[in-house]
């Protein structure tokens, strides 16, 4: 029996290979901030006004603030209050909607070190986010927690990410045991785990990383 799927953040890295991911047979509806051209259903969601979520099975949060690579490190005081909008503020406001749809389960995108106390900005907020959609009450959560991203994005990738990329997957090799949920993964790689555990939700709240999706 085909499930309905919703996907909110579609245009950026994660959306955009999530949706592609998800066989053309299945119920799918895109919530995207600006147009976009896809196959299937899509909706555009107004950030000034009440979200409302139609009714669907599962919603996948997919949003992320387009940080550079420093902000990663020592965010920039100009930057967090945006960062915090989108990666917070929004991510929760579009949870609580999906409850008030009724919609029981949900997969959402942290990062690797995710912890509300920690002295990273970054990291702090994405903590901070899990822990309120574990108030929310959804009967299932999936919190994936990847390292660097890795696929075609929109915009070129800036020197320093070149860089970074090039060196990280080569010492990435290197990375065992407890150290591998510091890869490098693939998006497409992450996009197919999303899905495959979306149809196999248990009602807790699970956290997944690289030796889950790789």
């Amino acid at each position: 029996m085909s499930k309905k799927y919703l996907v909110v953040g579609a245009t950026g890295l994660m959306g955009t290979t999530l949706v592609n991911q998800i066989p053309l047979n299945e119920d799918v509806t895109v919530i995207a901030r600006r147009k976009i051209n896809y196959k299937r259903p899509v909706q555009f969601l107004s950030l000034d006004e009440d979200i409302r979520l139609p009714d669907a099975d599962h919603l996948f949060i997919c949003l992320g603030y387009p940080l550079e690579l420093r902000d990663l490190l020592v965010m920039r005081e100009t930057i967090k209050a945006k960062f915090k909008a989108i990666d917070y503020d929004l991510v929760i406001r579009i949870a609580e909607a999906a409850r008030k749809s009724n919609i029981k389960s949900v997969s959402i995108i942290s990062s690797v070190e995710a912890h509300p106390k920690s002295l990273n900005y970054y990291l702090k907020v994405k903590g901070q986010m899990e822990n309120k959609i574990k108030e929310l009450g959804f009967e299932s959560v999936n919190i994936f927690r990847p390292s660097h991203l890795l696929g075609k994005r929109e915009k070129q990738l800036t020197l320093d990410v070149k860089i970074f990329e090039f060196f990280t997957n080569i010492t990435g090799k290197f990375l065992l045991g407890p150290f591998k949920k510091y890869k490098n993964i693939q998006a497409q790689k992450l996009a197919a785990a999303m899905y495959e555990k979306s149809n196999k939700m248990s009602n807790t709240f699970d956290i997944f990383t690289f030796k889950d999706f790789s």
